[in-house]
């Protein structure tokens, strides 16, 4: 990577504490860390609609304590899907939305997630997962290394299925430390056999409490080899939580990329990052 260009490139009114991205055929989805709605945005018409996934009062600007934590999205197939973080027993829920229609399954998350802990010795202290992607038939999940343990794992699903019958692997992948705060993953994305990642940083070790924030930094794990291939800080000062693939070109990338601002503010920015790699 030689060098990065970060800019804001529009703000959507109706979405507050944004953790999680995708973007396909002019449509950008996320996700909310404290809502229980599939948010859709085509940048074509900039009209707003909402996905509910899982009823509950209220269902937006959810407590701490209730919320299901929606932090990983990814589009696969016909498919939309949202992920909990697993850092609480009520946040071990998946969804599988339809892109068709908009039908909604629910995918119990337990025992994968539970397998995740087990194969990997982390504790509950330490299991957060924040970010998810696929590679092959394969998929990738982050676990956020803010915990006290600070561990960063990617680990990999073998095959399709997540509820049953399920093969793990895993890697422990070190994230720098920078002004003594440590990074931990928020997220990914895959272009060909690499997962470009965002990781961001912040004081105090907690997957349940917010600390405050210290930036984000980008990277790169080559798949094929599980190493990381560059690191760069793109912020000193932003925790963005999403990224998504935008558009490539000879030498370069973009990225889609939205912000968490730990406040209950209902506007959203999402950010373009072109990257020369």
């Amino acid at each position: 990577m030689s060098g990065f260009y970060l800019q804001a490139l529009l703000k959507i009114i109706g979405i507050s504490a944004a953790s999680g991205i995708s973007y396909s055929d002019g449509l950008i989805h996320l996700v909310s860390d404290n809502g229980n709605y599939l948010y859709e945005y085509p940048l074509a018409t900039g009209l707003l609609s909402r996905h509910l996934l899982r009823d509950g009062i209220p269902t937006e600007q959810v407590a701490k304590a209730q919320k299901m934590d929606l932090e990983a999205i990814l589009e696969r197939d016909d498919a939309i899907y949202v992920f909990g973080s697993g850092s609480t027993p009520a946040r071990e829920l998946g969804f599988a939305i339809s892109k068709a229609d908009k039908r909604i399954d629910t995918l119990p998350l337990h025992d994968l997630y539970e397998a995740m802990r087990s194969v990997a010795g982390i504790g509950p202290d330490d299991f957060n997962i924040e970010g998810t992607a696929a590679h092959g038939a394969d998929w990738l999940f982050l676990n956020r290394g803010n915990g006290p343990g600070g561990r960063n794992v990617l680990f990999t699903v073998h095959g399709i299925n997540l509820t049953e019958n399920f093969q793990l692997s895993y890697d422990e992948i070190d994230l720098p430390v920078i002004d003594g705060l440590s990074y931990g993953f928020s997220d990914a994305t895959v272009a060909g056999d690499t997962l470009y990642f965002i990781a961001t940083a912040e004081a105090g070790n907690s997957t349940y409490h917010d600390g405050e924030v210290g930036g984000t930094l980008f990277g790169a794990i080559d798949l094929l080899g599980r190493t990381t291939a560059f690191t760069r800080v793109i912020s000193r000062s932003q925790k963005f939580e999403g990224i998504a693939s935008y558009t490539t070109a000879s030498g370069m990338a973009s990225f889609l990329l939205c912000e968490d601002n730990d406040d209950a503010t209902d506007t959203a920015t999402v950010y373009r990052l072109d990257v020369e790699l």
